[in-house]
């Protein structure tokens, strides 16, 4: 296949593919470290949610980045578009796990799967799907932020700290991808599909700080 050659759809491509291998080292950390975490589910559903990142990454990378037919990328979103459900879903879960501080039930964790995979077919019948992902992903990330602001004024524990600035950087992210003029050349152009995955890259430095410094001490 060939590289596609509008310079911003190119750097779209690779900072995907970025986010994509950052994703995968989250995932490889979480699960050989998920015997230090007090809540072992903690671990776990947080590397499926970084897991599903991984895919929708890789897959954006494959649709930005090289020339194809309309059709043959109209067929990528529909994998990319589950993963991006399913890495909220799980996502959203996992902050309840650090809300309640213990697991959760099987069932629930389902139940924000089914979420993950019924965005997925809401994006099937429904024109305009980016704008969909962005309210969907809206509702879960201002989740978050009040779970985490909240645990930080409670608890004031530095994990709770990172993982506001995580949410935070990942709800500015949002922001910007959902601005189309936003954009910067610095070597190469970036368009706000770029710019995204600079800040999301900074997001995910954050949540994994975060979550590092919640492991039992040794």
């Amino acid at each position: 296949m060939t590289l596609i050659s509008i310079e911003t759809e190119l750097t779209t491509a690779f900072t995907d593919l970025i986010l994509a291998f950052m994703a995968v080292a989250a995932v490889v950390r979480l699960l050989k470290s998920r015997s230090g975490y007090a809540v072992t589910q903690k671990a776990n559903i947080w590397a499926a949610a970084f897991a599903s990142l991984s895919v929708a990454g890789f897959l954006g990378f494959w649709a930005h980045g090289f020339e194809m037919s309309e059709s043959f990328k109209a067929m990528l979103w529909h994998p990319l578009y589950l993963g991006l459900g399913l890495t909220v879903a799980f996502f959203a879960a996992a902050v309840l796990v650090d809300l309640r501080g213990k697991a959760a039930p099987v069932w629930l964790i389902i139940v924000f799967a089914a979420v993950g995979v019924a965005f997925y077919g809401i994006t099937t019948v429904i024109p305009g799907s980016f704008l969909v992902f962005i309210a969907y992903e809206a509702v879960a990330m201002l989740f978050a932020l009040g779970v985490y602001a909240y645990l930080s004024l409670r608890d004031r524990r530095p994990t709770f700290y990172l993982m506001t600035a995580g949410v935070v950087l990942s709800i500015a992210a949002a922001v910007f991808q959902a601005i189309e003029s936003v954009g910067f050349t610095l070597i190469w152009e970036f368009d706000n599909n770029g710019v995204f995955h600079l800040v999301q890259m900074a997001g995910i430095v954050f949540l994994m700080w975060g979550l590092e410094t919640a492991k039992k001490p040794e």
